[in-house]
């Protein structure tokens, strides 16, 4: 049957696809307030480094692919298979009947729009390295594309579940700038109104082709201060945080308002050391005070006593729920002597002044009280840092990016949620990459070997080489895998995610 459309029939839609949302309906048992304490750069992920920025893109678009936390595996989520057509091709069936969030439904003409966009060197997009192995997007039909990749790709799956899925029609007709506030995807929340460093509100997608979720609004506050996080969980003001100092837990859990939720996640900490020069030149373009630095540290203690034990010791920068976790490299003990000797055998018997960039805690639970004792630490052997702070995540790696961080610095990484080595060793360890302070050729070959074989027991082998090489050549100061602190209002559900991205559709009321 034919329908005929009229001009009162298209100028309704339009007039209800523009509708304002009426905010002042919200009540707080229709709504979930998170709290971050650093606003994000943009909405639009591919864009962001930032993990408020990741974090929130999976609230509001949706993934070709999803992983389920409980068991590890990724599965279907826009796209409802894959398959290896050859070494180098793979085919993605995508699911039917799913629109974005101004209406348009979505398809492979998206998919391609979205790739193709990432990967255009002239977008300069941060995403685009995570993805550089795909060569092109075709669309076979509507619901079906298929990848052409630079050989093979072990990492094509777990790559799917970290892109999200934007819209040919914004691509086109909106452009780039528009994109940066206005997030048109197609998940379980919309972005209602975003006031800068104050807050975000979003309301529940009534159209979304999945599970709905149980609170139709989220508020997004902008809280820098912990203190503050902590005292308005408590009063009732809040009822997400995240990255709880461990010597707070005990007075969260004993108000009677809230909880602590932990887990270990997919995030490594470490404090980079500018072997590459691009502070210019530096200490530690000599190995021997990298090495020295690694052992002036006593990080099994810090994480006994400051981190009440929160934090897993590893010997590189790899965390150990990765893909490629090499066991049998052990990590650095202190040894202040050895320490004091490097250093003099690298021209500097009388110890070195260093600047050392720092930032506030958004996702390390502990960052100052660690990077306190750390200074400390270095200071006994002669490392004399000089502390400049910038508090806000955004500005602080901007400066990274750009060149202009100190010779050392601190810094984690969560590896796009990619449980897989190259998912840092790529990103933060090869040459030229933006937020990468080391360059060893042998390193970038050994991680191109990686991600170009679909042996697994080949990629496990590369990666050893590649930590036993990271390790001695003590690319950075290495300090732990994290073990993330979440505070939780008693009226939720909610349990601290190993991936660290906070998904608001799956909060649910506790039960009484």
């Amino acid at each position: 049957m034919i329908h005929a459309i009229t001009l009162g029939s298209v100028l309704g839609l339009i007039s209800a696809l523009l509708a304002p949302v009426d905010v002042s309906a919200q009540t707080k048992d229709d709504t979930i307030v998170y709290a971050i304490q650093s606003d994000m750069q943009n909405w639009d992920p591919p864009n962001s480094v930032l993990r408020e920025s990741i974090i929130m893109g999976y609230n509001v678009f949706d993934h070709l692919a999803a992983r389920d936390l409980k068991t590890g595996k990724v599965g279907p989520s826009l796209a409802v298979s894959w398959k290896n057509i050859d070494d180098s091709t793979w085919e993605v069936k995508l699911r039917k009947g799913v629109k974005f969030h101004d209406g348009t439904p979505f398809g492979a003409k998206d998919v391609k729009a979205t790739f193709d966009r990432v990967l255009n060197p002239e977008n300069k997009l941060t995403a685009r390295g995570n993805h550089a192995k795909i060569k092109s997007v075709e669309v076979v039909d509507d619901l079906t594309a298929r990848f052409k990749t630079d050989g093979p790709y072990p990492l094509f799956v777990e790559r799917l579940t970290a892109q999200v899925m934007q819209s040919e029609k914004v691509i086109k007709e909106k452009g780039h700038e528009w994109m940066q506030e206005n997030p048109v995807g197609t998940g379980p929340y919309k972005l209602v109104k975003w006031s800068k460093k104050q807050e975000h509100l979003l309301i529940r997608n009534e159209d979304y082709w999945g599970p709905k979720p149980a609170y139709k609004y989220v508020r997004v506050r902008i809280i820098p201060e912990q203190a503050t996080q902590i005292a308005e969980l408590m009063s009732g003001g809040v009822d997400i945080i995240k990255a709880v100092p461990p010597d707070q837990m005990d007075v969260i859990n004993k108000s009677g308002q809230a909880r602590t939720t932990t887990s270990p996640i997919l995030r490594t900490a470490m404090i980079q050391l500018d072997q590459a020069g691009r502070s210019g030149a530096n200490p530690f373009q000599d190995r021997r005070v990298r090495l020295a630095a690694n052992l002036a540290v006593d990080v099994d203690s810090i994480i006994k006593h400051v981190l009440n034990g929160l934090g897993d010791r590893v010997a590189t920068t790899v965390n150990p729920m990765a893909f490629g976790f090499d066991t049998s490299v052990k990590p650095y003990k202190q040894d202040l002597a050895q320490a004091k000797k490097l250093l003099a055998e690298a021209g500097f018997p009388n110890g070195i002044d260093v600047g050392f960039l720092r930032t506030q805690p958004t996702v390390e639970p502990g960052l100052i009280q660690t990077s306190d004792a750390i200074m400390a630490d270095l200071a006994k052997a002669g490392i004399r840092t000089k502390a400049r702070m910038v508090g806000e995540v955004g500005p602080f790696t901007n400066l990274i990016r750009d060149n202009k961080a100190d010779p050392m610095f601190e810094f984690s990484w969560g590896y796009y949620s990619i449980f897989d080595a190259d998912a840092i060793f790529y990103d933060v360890m090869t040459c030229n990459q933006p937020y990468s302070y080391y360059c060893n050729k042998a390193l970038d070959d050994l991680v191109i070997q990686g991600r170009s074989t679909l042996d697994s027991k080949r990629r496990m082998e590369i990666y050893a080489k590649a930590q036993k090489l990271v390790y001695e050549d003590a690319a950075y100061l290495f300090k732990w895998g994290l073990r993330g602190v979440w505070g939780v209002s008693n009226r939720l559900e909610y349990d601290a995610p190993r991936d660290e991205v906070d998904r608001m559709w799956a909060v649910t009321p506790r039960k009484k």
